[in-house]
């Protein structure tokens, strides 16, 4: 897949309605002044790294692996929640942190 693939869908796959349920009312926002007017509302934003969990641990600290990016809205014509933005991510992998002790002096006493 191409590193700097990205896709925007502006009407829905079902029905072909351009309105938009969470992008509307973002609009209303930027109507009042309350947002700002590159500012957009979306139903969800999904982002995420694509590997097998299994060989997670083998992976070497720094490498590069795909990613990717999904938002979606609802159709205001027939109920669809669809897609509208898709995006292929670039990330790299990090050294996990051992799990931190607790000290009891962190506890509240009550």
């Amino acid at each position: 897949m191409d590193k700097n693939f990205r896709r925007t869908f502006s009407i829905c796959p079902v029905c072909g309605g351009t309105h938009r349920f969470c992008e509307e009312l973002g609009q209303e926002l930027k109507d009042r002044g309350l947002a700002r007017p590159e500012w957009n509302m979306r139903f969800d934003s999904r982002q995420g790294m694509v590997f097998d969990q299994h060989k997670a641990i083998l992976m070497p600290v720094g490498i590069s692996l795909p990613g990717f990016s999904i938002v979606t809205d609802i159709c205001m014509d027939c109920g669809t929640v669809y897609a509208v933005e898709l995006s292929r991510l670039e990330g790299k992998t990090s050294a996990m942190r051992p799990p931190r002790d607790i000290a009891p002096s962190q506890f509240s006493k009550s």
